[in-house]
């Protein structure tokens, strides 16, 4: 009878192919989880077409754009998110894919135990209820230019020596420059939503579209189309490099506040 003996791996061959694995696993892992993000930018710009749509019926039916919210002495209160859910149904569609869950925090008027966040709306131009007016459909004259909605980080304080829990204005988007309009006219920081508050750092009380699918913005316009973007696109709508509010005001007009 022969014996054939079996030859077990040696420590360096197994040493071998787990570094060979590992390797693999190192340049993979980034591929899939960029994969998985684009699938979640996918859904994200899904969601925005759609309430972009719902946001173009709300201003033909109503002949103008809905407010970016109620007073705040309104109970329960309503915000731009409350005025088009009618026209899709669906409060999954309010929350995106990728957003930190400590944005996910306003209260829908219809049941409050549950919670939206992370789409801001262009409450500047569209329907500024701090400085009350709403803009008739008429008036936004470049819908195909005008952003409605986008991803948004809100107003965080992201200067440690200012109040680190300062975290507002998370269903809305200023933009880049102070609008005429004012979001608290003749308070400290003029024409943005944290206005008067201690915010400071790099985006000072802007509420600031968040770059938050692999460097982008998901952004919806008032005619209803969506697209991803960088924020300093956004906000330089001439693209000569300084910042303007072209893409904002409803005008397509770089030197219009």
């Amino acid at each position: 009878m022969i014996h054939r003996s079996r030859r077990a791996f040696t420590l360096i061959e197994l040493l071998v192919v787990i570094a060979i694995i590992a390797i693999l696993a190192a340049i993979l892992f980034p591929v899939f989880a960029q994969a998985r993000e684009k699938a979640r930018q996918a859904s994200c710009l899904s969601n925005l077409k759609q309430m972009g749509l719902a946001v173009s019926m709300y201003a033909q039916d109503y002949e103008a754009y809905p407010f970016m919210s109620s007073p705040s002495n309104f109970q329960p209160r309503t915000r731009w998110a409350d005025y088009i859910y009618p026209y899709v149904k669906n409060e999954q569609m309010f929350i995106c894919p990728s957003v930190p869950k400590n944005l996910v925090n306003k209260q829908w008027a219809h049941d409050q135990t549950r919670l939206y966040g992370g789409y801001g709306y262009n409450y500047q131009y569209l329907g500024n209820s701090r400085f009350p007016f709403t803009a008739p459909d008429a008036a936004i004259t470049t819908p195909a230019e005008t952003i409605a909605l986008t991803d948004t980080n809100g107003v965080a304080a992201d200067d440690p020596s200012k109040n680190p829990a300062n975290l507002a204005g998370t269903y809305t988007i200023d933009p880049p420059l102070p609008s005429a309009r004012g979001s608290r006219p003749g308070a400290p920081g003029q024409g943005f939503y944290g206005a008067g508050a201690e915010c400071g750092g790099k985006w000072a009380c802007r509420s600031v579209p968040a770059e938050r699918h692999t460097g982008m913005v998901t952004v919806v316009f008032a005619d209803g189309h969506s697209k991803a973007m960088k924020l300093n696109k956004l906000d330089d709508h001439n693209n000569d490099g300084k910042l303007d509010n072209g893409f904002w005001n409803g005008m397509a007009d770089p030197n219009q506040r």
